[in-house]
């Protein structure tokens, strides 16, 4: 697959830069097919093609959603007795999507988020505090659902570890991963259309589970 930088991409798309982001915000599963080897974010050139059919979104309405995001983030900030507000507060070392090369439903995106857990817990929870809160969420353009996750790991020491662990766990699926940064409001994001059922849950191998929480 061949890769264009920013600039070159703009032009092969004839799109802006804030145009472009916003596609790839909407088309996660798109997003991850993008890559940064070093500090440049490359684009695949075949997608340029997505910016002259249907899959690319109406510029109105990305900025109608944008705005809404957004007054939801501040009803949070607000509400202190939110569970997004409560998440927020916390401690996160990394924030995670993974896109799975099988249409999982919620349930089985609900297993393998708790199998993770598992996995790490299993082998590093007498070393270390780990904690995970994840979201289900459908993909736009296919069928099937993917995670959103944020994970806490207390000894940093075993941070590079640890992700290399987690994209190990998902090698047959596709997952980005940045260092978490609260003011990114990636907890928001994850949480924009509430936590209900099976579609989040908090996992700690200090605290036991969601119920804890309400």
């Amino acid at each position: 697959m061949k890769y264009e930088n920013l600039k070159k991409f703009i032009k092969s798309t004839k799109s802006s830069k804030s145009t472009i982001y916003r596609f790839y915000k909407k088309n996660e599963d798109l997003f991850l097919e993008t890559k940064k080897p070093n500090r440049e974010r490359l684009f695949p050139v075949d997608h340029a093609r997505y910016f002259d059919s249907e899959i690319m979104f109406d510029e109105n309405k990305a900025l109608r959603q944008e705005n809404l995001s957004m007054r939801n983030l501040i009803d949070c900030l607000t509400d202190k007795e939110s569970l997004q507000h409560t998440f927020w507060q916390m401690d996160w070392s990394f924030f995670f999507t993974v896109a799975y090369k099988a249409d999982r439903n919620k349930t089985s995106c609900f297993k393998q988020m708790h199998g993770l857990h598992d996995y790490l817990n299993q082998k590093y929870g007498a070393s270390t505090e780990v904690r995970l809160f994840f979201t289900t969420e459908s993909f736009t353009n296919r069928k099937g659902f993917h995670n959103h996750f944020v994970v806490y790991i207390a000894d940093k020491k075993l941070h590079e570890q640890i992700v290399t662990d987690i994209q190990d766990y998902f090698n047959y699926d596709r997952t980005d991963v940045s260092i978490y940064d609260r003011y990114k409001a990636g907890l928001f994001y994850m949480s924009k259309d509430g936590l209900s059922g099976e579609d989040w849950d908090f996992i700690s191998n200090t605290t036991n589970t969601k119920d804890d929480e309400n």
